[in-house]
């Protein structure tokens, strides 16, 4: 597995889509942020969405270091 920052062309269609799946997930399940922070756990979500005219499967890799939520992206072949 490798996961890559996003191209700098899509970074901003990433940042605002990993903001609103964050959102979402945290209304869903108030005390995930928690949990994740005191068992440094990762959370991922997988989804497909098109990119470019074709279907693609990507991982959104939620995670707190040093108490900052950071989202890694992977693509899926």
């Amino acid at each position: 597995m490798i996961v890559i920052p996003p191209s700098a062309d899509s970074e901003q269609f990433f940042t605002n889509f990993a903001k609103a799946t964050w959102s979402k997930q945290t209304l869903r399940n108030l005390e995930m942020e928690d949990e994740m922070k005191k068992e440094s756990k990762t959370f991922v979500i997988s989804c497909e969405m098109e990119i470019e005219g074709k279907p693609e499967t990507v991982k959104l890799h939620y995670r707190f270091l040093r108490d900052s939520l950071y989202c890694f992206i992977e693509e899926a072949e």
